[in-house]
């Protein structure tokens, strides 16, 4: 099975594909294949689970974050997963996510916590965070979109 991202949607939404959030290890693994690195849970430590630059954070065997990085304006994804509407990073400014945010009645903070002169975080109302390299390029280097397992969980 092929799963499909639509990136637009997941910078506007957080949706991503067929994930809702609260899937377990092995629901990941039936629907994407064996990860490149796996690392167990520990006691103040996700799980981790890591496809290339996909990343799933799991705690008690429930998805509770995935991050996508990007590097120098692309993302290495399993050939199980199909990224549409991704014409490459390098666009994908501060000022563009703001805009694309904005159009689609998304609005978003800085996160003065998580940010410096190196980079700047932000967080949308949809839960998506966003981190810019301030430093060199400018540009999104990393998405991640944190899903609220339910309390009875």
């Amino acid at each position: 099975m092929r799963i499909t991202i639509d990136f637009m949607k997941l910078l506007t939404t957080g949706s991503l594909g067929n994930f809702t959030g609260g899937e377990t290890e092995e629901e990941i693994i039936n629907l994407i294949g064996q990860p490149e690195i796996y690392t167990p849970e520990r006691k103040s430590y996700p799980a981790f689970v890591i496809y290339g630059d996909l990343e799933f954070r799991l705690r008690k065997n429930k998805i509770e974050t995935v991050v996508i990085t990007l590097n120098n304006g692309t993302i290495n994804m399993p050939n199980s997963i199909e990224i549409k509407n991704f014409n490459g990073g390098n666009e994908l400014t501060i000022d563009f996510i703001k805009g694309l945010l904005s159009e689609n009645g998304v609005s978003w903070t800085l996160d003065s916590v998580l940010s410096d002169q190196y980079q700047a975080n932000y967080v949308s109302d949809k839960g998506v965070h966003f981190a810019f390299d301030l430093e060199e390029s400018g540009v999104l280097t990393k998405i991640g979109i944190e899903y609220k397992l339910m309390a009875n969980s």
